[in-house]
């Protein structure tokens, strides 16, 4: 739920407070650089099952950090792209971790037909918003504090995954490893078309659901058929009941198939199903009751295998949120604007980390909004004052 209290500047400390104000004319002064960055990242794709476009964005961030003489930490990807995490270290004690992912989901070639481009006080194109805007917001602000001389922090790291968009299959225990320690784990997944920053995501996984059965011609013998399509329509109408939305729970199928021909009795169908709940409990209420209407559901002669693709835990309130909440809006108040902090139903790689009992907060990059659609999205007002923020915010963290 939103953050209710007013605002109240004496949250952050003074020294962020300083560091806030004089960070949003050093980053005034870069924002003509920032958005030739921002047409380069962009102008490169990433798509998560394009190793070598990942490994080609991951190459340009990494070399933006080694420049900082920031340690490296290489995680490989397998068929996906490599992780990484720079740690750049501080004369202070408290440890921050910022949370970013290379991974887009539009296919090698989209950039060519619809590269970065600008129309009025917006940036458009493949991934602008989800989340090359948020990664460039995460160097720029780093090197804002490097400019402005704050080495308040004992640890500094920015995280780099290359396969969030699909749940992060191989980069998840380095994240979390790397993660591990932190004081407060900042995300930069957008904030919300409102200006939101965002402090607890519903937790959700893919499942696929695939059931067999026996084939015969349609015609002929059909008794002796045993018709898979029929045990999945039976099984997708009892997931779909167990939808409650005003409990924020949901079982969405997005995808069915099945049968070869139209007078063959199916032996084969699969779903693809989407579950999400607010929290641990409602998850496994849910997943539990899934599995008992799937066996329900199933006529007899048929099968049927339930199996995970990916999974993230839900990400719950706790203290250590909402002192980053109302941290980030004290310095939003210093910097001339509210952020209230959204619940909502995606998942991001925050959710790990959020899991892990660390405090996280997310939606820390530019506005934007649209993410995986041809008008995606960030407004261009947003850049310089959202990256001021996080700037804020990290030297805040490590000042507390």
């Amino acid at each position: 739920m939103p953050a209710t209290d007013p605002p109240n500047a004496s949250n952050a400390t003074p020294d962020a407070a300083t560091l806030v104000r004089a960070a949003t004319p050093h980053l005034e002064d870069r924002l003509s650089a920032y958005l030739r960055d921002l047409e380069t990242l962009v102008n490169l794709d990433s798509g998560t099952y394009d190793r070598g476009d990942v490994q080609r964005v991951g190459a340009w961030v990494r070399a933006r950090c080694a420049a900082w003489g920031a340690e490296l930490a290489v995680h490989d990807g397998g068929m996906y792209g490599d992780s990484f995490a720079a740690t750049l270290a501080g004369q202070g004690e408290r440890s921050v971790a910022l949370l970013a992912h290379l991974d887009t989901v539009f296919p090698s070639g989209t950039t060519a037909e619809r590269p970065f481009r600008i129309e009025g006080r917006r940036a458009l194109g493949p991934g602008v918003c989800d989340m090359k805007g948020g990664i460039l917001a995460a160097i720029y602000a780093i090197e804002a504090l490097r400019v402005l001389g704050s080495g308040s922090f004992g640890r500094l790291r920015l995280i780099c995954t290359s396969d969030e968009e699909v749940g992060a299959p191989s980069s998840r225990g380095f994240l979390e490893e790397m993660a591990v320690g932190a004081d407060a784990v900042l995300v930069m997944e957008a904030g919300r078309e409102n200006g939101d920053i965002v402090g607890q995501r519903k937790g959700g996984g893919s499942f696929r659901l695939e059931v067999r059965g026996r084939s015969t011609h349609a015609g002929v013998e059909p008794e002796k058929g045993r018709s898979a399509v029929l045990t999945l329509s039976r099984q997708v109408i009892a997931l779909s009941a167990l939808t409650d939305l005003e409990a924020g729970m949901t079982i969405t199928v997005g995808t069915v198939s099945g049968g070869t021909r139209p007078n063959v009795v199916p032996d084969y169908a699969e779903a693809g199903v989407d579950v999400r709940a607010h929290n641990a409990a409602d998850m496994r209420r849910l997943l539990d009751a899934a599995e008992a209407a799937l066996a329900r559901a199933a006529i007899e002669g048929t099968s049927y295998i339930w199996t995970p693709q990916f999974f993230r835990p839900p990400w719950e309130r706790n203290a250590g949120t909402e002192r980053l909440i109302a941290r980030a809006r004290a310095l939003a108040q210093i910097l001339g604007f509210d952020v209230a902090a959204a619940s909502t139903g995606g998942t991001s790689d925050g959710n790990f980390t959020a899991a892990l009992g660390i405090p996280t907060l997310d939606g820390l990059g530019p506005v934007g909004g649209l993410d995986h659609g041809p008008l995606e999205y960030i407004e261009l007002d947003s850049i310089v004052p959202r990256t001021a923020l996080l700037s804020g915010l990290i030297a805040d963290v490590s000042l507390s």
